[in-house]
């Protein structure tokens, strides 16, 4: 069993982390930030091409900054920290289900998680989520050890991991607690009780005391443009202001959590069900039950009346998703036919034809549409065995389901790997941006300027692999006045652009041009290609 969480953590976590180059955009934003911090030695202010960048506080930076020293500045050590992050982020979520139900709830509960969407996209891609919610769902699952169990030691480390969470993604940090505090002891009596005997309001000081330092240093430091940046672009406006249109309905979230969780969505459906039919009947749910859904509603909740979403904004609700899930197993597994788990037994046996369904489908479009190796074939053929297998054993007349769901899991590990080995590197000889713009860096001469012409998504990738400071040409205006100054200069932009300034009069020439992707998405991949986008390094014609 050990040998295979193992194998199957670190495939999900760690296998071939540092070979896809840097995704757009907010990958390379980011480790841009981190490698300026290093080469400055200003730990305390992000930058981003030499400006502050407000976007969030500087803790992520500062853990990412210090693996690439350690890994270098290079993909691995831009990515180990939301890898490492993700593996803590399993094992709190395993010990605390073992320290508040069972050793199987918790051990089921880690590899459900460990097996997310969720948790293989984020430890994979530099963003600061991974260690968000390390750090918050550590500190939450300590203080609810703290009130269930009785060990009020362990609130203080709790409070410190909050302190830590909000140098990380900011005041969200306190906000998602504290919600969860409210709902849980207006909800449940019990709740109110043990909660209430925590010494919440030393809390609440220890972590104003730890996180408030950097916010007062960064306001004394810049001033307005700190409270502008930060507190009211990247938070109050980004909240509840309307600065970016198109977005998702109301019910967003519930969409990506039921994607996100399967092939398990049915079992946290059954589980769902069972509790609020338990609840309407005047029957007491336990403690962790309330704290696992007032968490989850409290993360959801707040996200959902923000005007502004993205899909991984609720992923600090995964573990404690994954834990109500692992109870239903389990309680399937124990009682299965007592009416109170009703719910969850159907939930289970869907488990086996979601896994039938997913994995046909995935191979008919293909077959159909995806232009990958034939070999890519056998990952929806061993998930569609997998699904027919757990199928079957479930429906035999008195099986119990495993003490660990082994089939679904190895379903979830050969996608996978069919991700790592055929997906990835396909996206990968489709992204043209890094090696233009390495190539732009070992050629352009100290004295020669470096523009970016809105490339968009692909700026900061761009902006990382030159490795020099880059001008960010917004406007044809801003562009004309860049090209006319008489230094030397490259500036990537999409060919149909050079081809309007070349019109235009403006002296221009293509010294590199590559074929690649727009955007970064599944639909690069189809048979019936989209056009590809050619990309082109412009300098000034002779």
């Amino acid at each position: 069993m050990w040998a295979f969480a193992a194998l199957l953590i670190f495939v999900v976590l760690f296998w071939r982390l540092g070979r896809p180059t840097l995704w757009d955009p907010d990958e390379a934003h980011y480790a841009e930030s981190s490698r300026e911090m290093l080469a400055s030695g200003d730990w305390l202010a992000p930058t981003y091409n030499g400006q502050p960048f407000f976007d969030k506080p500087f803790l992520f930076h500062v853990f990412q900054a210090a693996a690439m020293r350690l890994a270098g500045p290079h993909e691995l050590g831009v990515r180990i920290v939301p890898a490492v992050a993700a593996l803590a982020l399993i094992a709190t979520t395993a010990w605390l289900g073992f320290a508040l139900v069972s050793a199987d709830v918790g051990i089921v509960a880690g590899l459900i998680l460990a097996t997310s969407p969720g948790v293989f996209a984020l430890a994979r891609y530099a963003i600061l989520d991974s260690l968000f919610t390390a750090f918050e769902f550590g500190g939450v699952a300590l203080l609810a050890v703290a009130a269930l169990r009785g060990r009020g030691r362990l609130q203080f480390p709790g409070y410190v991991l909050i302190a830590l969470a909000t140098l990380t993604k900011g005041p969200l940090a306190i906000v998602m607690c504290g919600l969860t505090f409210l709902i849980a002891v207006v909800a449940s009596a019990d709740a109110r009780k043990r909660l209430m005997a925590l010494r919440w309001r030393s809390g609440l000081v220890l972590i104003v005391a730890l996180a408030s330092p950097w916010f007062i240093y960064m306001y004394w430091r810049f001033g307005r443009a700190f409270v502008d940046g930060y507190v009211l672009d990247e938070n109050v406006r980004l909240f509840a202001g309307s600065r970016f249109g198109n977005q998702p309905a109301p019910w967003f979230y519930f969409q990506v959590i039921a994607a996100g969780l399967l092939p398990w969505t049915g079992l946290l459906a059954g589980r769902l069900i069972d509790d609020a039919r338990a609840a309407w009947r005047g029957e007491r749910l336990d403690m962790l039950e309330v704290l696992l859904w007032t968490w989850t509603l409290a993360v959801v909740g707040f996200f959902t009346l923000s005007t502004f979403k993205l899909d991984h904004y609720v992923f600090p609700a995964a573990p404690a998703l994954c834990l109500l899930c692992s109870r239903a197993w389990s309680d399937v597994r124990t009682s299965g036919f007592h009416p109170r788990h009703a719910g969850a037994r159907i939930g289970l046996h869907l488990i086996g034809p979601l896994l039938v369904a997913v994995g046909l489908g995935a191979g008919l479009f293909l077959v159909a549409r995806l232009e990958l190796p034939r070999a890519a074939l056998l990952v929806p053929a061993a998930v569609t065995l997998a699904g027919a297998v757990l199928t079957a054993t479930v429906n035999l007349r008195g099986a119990r389901p495993l003490r660990i769901p082994w089939i679904a899991l190895s379903a979830m590990l050969v996608t996978y790997v069919g991700i790592i080995l055929f997906v990835l590197p396909a996206l990968e000889s489709r992204k043209v941006v890094p090696e233009m713009a390495a190539w732009v860096g070992s050629h352009a001469s100290a004295s020669d300027r470096v523009a970016v012409y809105r490339l968009n998504r692909w700026t900061n990738v761009f902006r990382f692999y030159v490795d020099r400071p880059t001008v960010h040409l917004d406007s044809p205006e801003q562009a004309r006045q860049f090209f006319a100054a008489p230094s030397p200069f490259y500036c990537a932009m999409l060919e149909r652009t050079y081809e309007e300034f070349v019109a235009g009069g403006v002296p221009l020439r293509i010294v590199r041009e590559r074929d690649g992707m727009w955007a970064t998405s599944g639909r690069a991949l189809w048979r019936r290609r989209i056009p590809p986008t050619r990309f082109v390094i412009v300098a000034r014609a002779q």
